[in-house]
């Protein structure tokens, strides 16, 4: 249920609702124009309406409220040129006590011209300073180029009797061999060499060029950033080639100074420039200082600000989905409610009318239709991520079975599955443990990293995954690639110590003496024989192979609870079973055929024909189903090639059974609605002729339009040819056939990531340290156990957790999305997104500034 107060709260969660959406309602929403705006307000504040454009066509300057939403989409920008300049210059921006109510029509135009006078004394300011800042920085590069040029020219002076004529920044001097150019600036110490190059190629080395011996570090006014530039002195002969040289200088974006004549003006000019620096500084610093003040006294009130002008922007949104009915003065407008929210709706609308007191009441009523109504999951902190990942897929229709619900156990468990290590498993269960006690902190910060939000949105599937994986670690035994030991082994040593000192491996035999069950996952002993792999392998292939089974066969089964909700009593018996029995007689054998292998061979028995050596062999045994022929015994001394007497029968029941449910999931259907069909087109046509009879005056009537296209869309809805049924049908049961045997190797993968990443372990424990560090037993080895160590740990967190662990779950989706879902998830509905300030402010604001300049060109035209 919504909460009907001010106060920043989530909808009170039921989880139930994780099951399938909510209900929802569709209803006819009259509002009052002076009750409007605060309607929608608190609407907004409880977050459980989803308005419909009632005029989708229409662009933002055609809209009624355009006026108002493009001052509150100005006062938005002003806003946030504040926020841009108090970034810049470090300002902390105070978060919010309380979240402020919309600002209101009558407040609008005071709140606006506050917002404008801020603005506007920021924006002189800032432009006030940028001019000094940029007068500041001519005068620093000047008096730097004399510091630096003028001592290299030393005494040297320029007279008046060597027609030395002067243009703009150019000192041109004409000496007996010809008019020389003398010409000081500063360039960018990134482009000073590409500078001298390319004056050195164009006047062909007939160039003096020199540079300073120190940088100066300038600030930039444009971006308040440091800036590294460097003076030059550049002389050169003739009016043509100095016109080239000023042309280089304005590619490269150098700045050139004039240069006095004499020594004794250079001197001057640069007492004069020092006095006017330390003026500037002062005045600069001045500046600043009632820049600073202005943004500390906006920073305060600044979030309240924006809040108050995003609610107010939100709710003219809002109400331009409405349709203004000028006769009645009346907004009208169509919504999307929730069922267990209407009563708090319809408190909300009787509450806001009671407090402003108005003569006409707004209301709201439920209507019929037969549209397609929005689907609203209510989801909580912990279930938001794991939804998440299902709304990734596509969102479900309205009132489909959710798969996010079982996803919460199913998605880490086969994560854990594929990254089964107690290690690296620990490593992510503690990222997650701090990213779900730091919740508040993290959310409050509202950080605009995307990498970051989208990892802090799955912390609560980071924690479980981390869990699963610590979980399977522990069965499989692995922790960093090393075992570890819970109890007495259950293979029993027959060995001395010199035959076990001549190998790093041991053969491992079950068939010797051994002692009782080992307490807790796979035997450590394992880790150090030689037929260890082929031990992974098998184990962790006929596991993949029985969990992928089973998870298939709980998609199919949740589509029969979708048949049954929807009543679709056909799809049970045409649909449903066919499928279920399809897989299960093929695979689900599979499946018993593994578990009954494990219960009747041993390497212990005394029988032949049940020990190891005669054991045979499934896939074998499947193969040959699958082709109708027999199998034969494993080796010739084994009489036996089946694991019970009549199994061969067994299984040409199963696959003929199997085979016969292809042609009913394919023609069953199909011929069940073309029966049902042709009555129901028959009924709606019926219906169509009667009710155009019963009118007997059509003529510009909009309700017997719209009925007569209900009824047109009912008969075209029941008639679709058998050709179209049949070509839908055969496409999902081709689907069905051929994905069963591909998904079911699909979650193969659960045996080859848990493979690899435990191979990739233990060879990184090995190889680095191990082999480089825990073997040097001598005092150096201490310090290089400390250095390798490092090394080894960033290697374990970068690949082994970071990148394995993407690689797993990236596996995992896709066992969820592709092989789980497709049994039972359409994933053709739309999310249910409603009017709710919360939110509205997280999110990134609305573009209107185009509708808004195009409404501006049109008055002016």
């Amino acid at each position: 249920m919504c909460d009907l107060s001010s106060e920043k709260k989530e909808p009170v969660i039921e989880m139930g609702c994780m099951l399938r959406s909510d209900k929802m309602t569709l209803c006819d929403v009259y509002l009052q124009p002076e009750a409007a705006f605060e309607v929608l307000s608190r609407l907004g504040e409880i977050g459980c309406v989803q308005f419909i454009d009632m005029h989708p066509d229409l662009q933002l300057f055609q809209r009624n409220f355009v006026q108002e939403v493009c001052r509150c989409a100005e006062m938005e920008r002003k806003l946030r040129y504040m926020d841009h300049e108090m970034k810049i210059h470090d300002i902390f921006i105070y978060s919010m006590k309380e979240e402020p109510k919309a600002a209101p029509v009558h407040e609008l135009v005071q709140f606006e011209a506050m917002v404008e006078k801020w603005g506007n004394d920021i924006t002189e300011i800032t432009t006030n300073e940028r001019d000094l800042m940029k007068d500041f920085l001519e005068l620093t590069e000047l008096l730097y180029v004399l510091e630096y040029i003028g001592p290299l020219l030393g005494q040297a002076e320029i007279s008046e009797d060597q027609e030395t004529r002067m243009h703009g920044k150019l000192h041109e001097v004409q000496p007996f061999g010809g008019r020389l150019v003398v010409i000081t600036g500063v360039v960018r110490r990134a482009k000073a060499y590409g500078f001298e190059m390319m004056l050195w190629r164009l006047s062909r080395g007939m160039i003096h060029y020199r540079q300073a011996k120190e940088d100066k570090i300038l600030i930039d006014p444009a971006s308040h950033t440091e800036i590294r530039k460097v003076a030059f002195l550049a002389i050169c002969q003739g009016e043509k080639l100095a016109a080239c040289v000023q042309k280089v200088c304005s590619c490269f974006k150098v700045n050139t100074y004039p240069c006095p004549n004499t020594y004794e003006d250079r001197t001057t000019m640069m007492d004069k420039l020092q006095t006017n620096i330390t003026d500037l500084s002062q005045v600069l610093e001045k500046t600043r200082y009632l820049r600073c003040k202005a943004l500390r006294t906006v920073s305060k009130q600044y979030q309240a600000w924006m809040a108050q002008v995003k609610k107010s922007k939100a709710i003219y949104h809002q109400m331009n989905m409405f349709d203004l009915d000028i006769t009645s003065k009346v907004l009208i407008g169509q919504c999307w409610v929730p069922d267990v929210d209407l009563e708090v709706v319809h408190s909300t609308f009787t509450k806001c009318c009671h407090d402003l007191q108005t003569n006409v009441e707004s209301f709201i009523s439920k209507r019929e239709h037969n549209l397609v109504p929005p689907t609203y999951h209510r989801v909580n902190n912990f279930t938001r991520g794991f939804q998440n990942l299902i709304n990734a897929y596509g969102d479900s229709a309205y009132r489909e079975l959710n798969p996010g619900l079982y996803t919460v156990i199913t998605f880490p468990f086969l994560f854990g599955v594929m990254f089964g290590d107690v290690g690296h498993g620990m490593i992510m269960f503690i990222f997650g443990i701090w990213m779900c006690v730091n919740e508040k902190k993290f959310i409050a910060e509202n950080s605009t990293n995307e990498i970051w939000n989208i990892i802090f949105g799955g912390r609560y599937v980071i924690l479980l995954m981390g869990a699963f994986s610590i979980f399977t670690g522990l069965c499989y035994n692995d922790c960093f690639g090393l075992p570890f030991t819970f109890g007495r082994s259950y293979f029993r040593n027959h060995k001395s110590v010199e035959e076990l000192s001549r190998g790093e491996m041991i053969d491992v035999d079950p068939a010797g003496k051994t002692g009782s069950v080992y307490l807790l996952g796979l035997d450590p002993i394992w880790s150090l024989s030689k037929n260890k792999i082929m031990m992974d392998n098998s184990i962790k292939m006929k596991l993949s192979i029985i969990i992928g089974v089973v998870h298939m066969i709980f998609g199919v089964v949740l589509s029969l609870v979708n048949f049954c909700y929807f009543k679709r009593c056909y799809s049970i018996l045409l649909q449903f079973i066919p499928e279920v029995v399809f897989l299960s007689f093929l695979f689900f054998w599979l499946v018993i055929m593994i578990f009954y292998k494990w219960f009747l061979y041993s390497a212990k028995s005394t029988d032949q024909e049940y020990g190891t050596s005669c054991a045979p062999q499934i896939l074998i045994l499947f193969i040959d189903m699958a082709l109708f022929s027999e199998t034969k015994p494993v080796e010739e001394n084994c009489k036996l090639a089946y694991m019970f007497e009549g199994q061969r029968t067994v299984q040409m029941f199963l696959i003929c059974v199997a085979l016969m449910m292809v042609p009913i999931l394919l023609f069953g259907t199909p011929l069940y609605k073309l029966k049902t069909n042709k009555k129901k087109r028959e009924k709606a046509v019926q219906n169509l002729t009667q009710y155009k009879y019963s009118v007997m005056d059509p003529k510009d009537d909009e309700k017997y339009d719209q009925k007569v296209q209900e009824l047109t869309e009912e008969v075209q809805k029941h008639s679709e040819s058998f050709g179209e049924l049949m070509i839908h049908q055969g496409v999902h049961t081709i689907e069905y056939v051929l994905s069963t045997i591909s998904h079911t190797a699909s979650y193969l993968r659960l045996w080859a990531l848990s493979l690899a990443h435990a191979q990739l372990s233990e060879m990184l424990f090995h190889m680095i340290l191990s082999k480089l560090a825990l073997k040097d037993h001598s005092v150096f080895g201490c310090i290089k156990v400390f250095i390798i160590f490092a090394v080894w740990a960033v290697f374990s967190v970068a690949i082994l957790v970071v990148m394995e662990g993407l690689s797993a779950f990236l596996h995992t989706l896709r066992l969820h999305w592709v092989e789980f879902m497709s049994k039972f998830y359409s994933g053709g509905g739309y999310q249910f997104q409603p009017f709710y300030f919360k939110r509205m402010l997280a999110g990134e604001s609305e573009k209107t500034e185009a509708g808004c300049k195009k409404m501006m060109h049109l008055r002016m035209d």
